[in-house]
């Protein structure tokens, strides 16, 4: 099977990024025009209204996508699959093993920069530190694992291709 290329990754990364942002950002409309309570907190403490709905929204998206395709749906579209090191799908608890570590990794430096907003350069010097090293480690790692792939004992590949 084919390594996935780190370029890729990332740009599936942000792309999917991207829509879950959009969809956070109808969530929240929607949700203030909904109960009147949530208007209330939106306005008390928006940091964290927006990062629990964020939240929220990008693990139902990928728990979909996941049931779906076995990859979001940008990595679906650059043909991607999420495999176990024996070539299988992952169990819900491998998946759901993957998907909190990841989640974790993005969110501390998001959770910090909004608990004291003076660590926003500390926080920007934590994502470039795991921009840094998930590079290294997809190109170093003979399946271009990191470390949720290495923790859940999965990782990205391209999907077969179909014979014609």
């Amino acid at each position: 099977m084919q390594k996935v290329e780190f370029s890729v990754r990332i740009l599936t990364f942000v792309l999917d990024s991207i829509i879950i942002v959009a969809l956070s950002i109808m969530g929240i409309n929607i949700l203030a025009d909904v109960s009147p309570l949530l208007s209330q907190l939106y306005f008390q403490d928006y940091w964290l209204y927006w990062w629990i709905i964020q939240l929220g929204v990008a693990l139902a998206y990928h728990y979909t996508a996941f049931s779906l395709w076995s990859a979001s749906p940008m990595q679906h579209l650059k043909n991607l699959i999420l495999v176990t090191t024996k070539g299988k799908k992952p169990s819900f608890i491998q998946f759901s093993i993957r998907l909190f570590i990841k989640a974790t990794v993005v969110n501390i430096p998001i959770y910090m920069y909004v608990y004291d907003q003076d660590l926003f350069f500390f926080a920007g010097a934590i994502y470039l530190g795991i921009l840094l090293i998930g590079s290294k480690m997809i190109y170093k790692h003979p399946r271009g694992q990191l470390l949720h792939g290495l923790m859940s004992n999965s990782y990205f590949t391209y999907l077969p291709e179909e014979e014609s």
